[in-house]
């Protein structure tokens, strides 16, 4: 007769565990930082304005813009004295821990549910806070972006209400955040149709890094295609870095 083969319980490791347990924002941050990073700066440097009212979304893209201008109101506070509404956790958090008391930042989170994964708040709070508020700035994330399609998110149905709202916002600037892998690939849910760019806005800007030249010959022709058509389709401002 023979012996049935024992079943062997594997513990997993701290760090398997570690990983199977990290949100959908954990996972995303550690992804192009630098490249989110410098994005940050140039927006803080070339497009924030002294008293400016300010819009920023959720995502990883978008947090490092706060502590961007963290940075700012350390060097400069005279610079900074901008009013802030966001639903971003990570960005508020930023805000009001690490600027300095002078800096006079006017800062607002959104109301509404938590949700872990993103790290950010949904639901008929937000969407009503930003209804009451109207920025002359509005910078938006995105997971996808197609020119002649639209806008893309990722997450669930929430998000995607409070998406809509924001892309439709009156503002001076509406400024979309998106390091080069996001251009040229759809998501799962549009939230901005690609007619609307330019809606309700002065200006309609991107802003983004460029494939190195080690990348692969159809993903840099893919995202200067992309690129092109933003620029002389869509009439949308292109900055790089």
């Amino acid at each position: 007769m023979k012996n049935k083969q024992e079943k062997v319980l594997k513990i997993p490791s701290d760090e398997e565990t570690c990983e199977s347990t990290r949100t959908y924002f954990e996972t995303r941050e550690e992804l192009r930082k630098q490249a989110k990073l410098k994005i940050a700066k140039k927006i803080v440097k070339d497009f924030l304005h002294e008293g400016d009212s300010i819009l920023i979304d959720a995502g990883t893209s978008l947090y490092p813009i706060a502590q961007e201008i963290v940075n700012q109101a350390k060097e400069n506070t005279e610079r900074t004295h901008f009013t802030i509404i966001t639903h971003n956790y990570s960005a508020f958090q930023t805000l009001v821990e690490d600027v300095p008391r002078d800096a006079n930042l006017n800062i607002v989170l959104s109301g509404g549910r938590y949700d872990r994964d993103l790290n950010a708040l949904f639901g008929p709070q937000t969407i009503m806070a930003y209804e009451y508020f109207f920025p002359k700035v509005v910078l938006i994330g995105i997971s996808g972006m197609v020119a002649d399609i639209g806008l893309f998110c990722h997450g669930n149905t929430e998000e995607l209400a409070v998406k809509e709202v924001i892309f439709n916002k009156g503002a001076r600037d509406r400024i979309i955040v998106a390091d080069y892998t996001k251009l040229g690939i759809p998501d799962a849910l549009r939230f901005g149709e690609a007619q609307n760019f330019k809606a309700n806005v002065d200006n309609c800007i991107i802003v983004t890094d460029v494939p190195e030249k080690t990348e692969k010959k159809e993903i840099r022709d893919k995202v200067e295609s992309e690129l092109d058509k933003l620029r002389n389709v869509y009439r949308v401002k292109v900055e790089t870095i």
